[in-house]
């Protein structure tokens, strides 16, 4: 079953709910299943699958009216993550007075919560530390290499589908893709 494009988060709920009701020998053995099929499946150590626990971006986070991509990130890593600015900038590769700065004006903004966000999709926050890309090329090139349409990525952050065939067109130009 993969978590991309064709699951929803009825079936990764489900997953977990099934996952919640196990005893505690029986999800050990289901984890130590996973991590010989991921080694297995993908050559990777032990080592890697473990220490490798990337900080992820959901991508409701994004689907604000209200905020800029990169105000959103630094909402979500602040509030829900409970992150420093200095980690928080160190992880965006940014200055810790940009982020101070962000999460001020992002205070003013929108001082209530994300709620109930959509985890349909989870990008790494190192896909944010690449200065040559703004936060919204980051975002929609993540989205669109998973194979979304432009209509798609533009539902998912409530934005014109012109919008988001302007940004993948920069992407491309920036990655030397025609």
């Amino acid at each position: 079953m993969g978590l991309q494009k064709k699951n929803n988060n009825s079936e990764i709920d489900w997953v977990i709910s099934k996952f919640k009701e196990l005893s505690k020998e029986e999800k050990i053995e289901l984890i130590c299943y996973f991590l010989n099929e991921l080694k297995r499946q993908h050559d990777v150590s032990e080592h890697e699958l473990l220490v490798k626990k990337e900080i992820g971006i959901p991508i409701g986070v994004f689907a604000s009216d209200m905020l800029s991509s990169l105000e959103s990130i630094v909402k979500y890593m602040k509030e829900d993550l409970k992150l420093k600015f200095s980690k928080i900038a160190k992880l965006l590769n940014r200055s810790n007075k940009t982020i101070w700065a962000t999460y001020h004006n992002v205070a003013k903004k929108m001082p209530s919560s994300f709620g109930d966000i959509s985890r349909e999709i989870i990008i790494p926050v190192s896909n944010f530390a690449d200065r040559k890309f703004s936060t919204l090329e980051s975002v929609v090139a993540f989205i669109k290499d998973l194979d979304y349409t432009n209509h798609e990525v533009a539902l998912m952050l409530r934005l014109d589908d012109r919008t988001i065939w302007t940004v993948y067109d920069r992407i491309k130009n920036k990655r030397g893709v025609k």
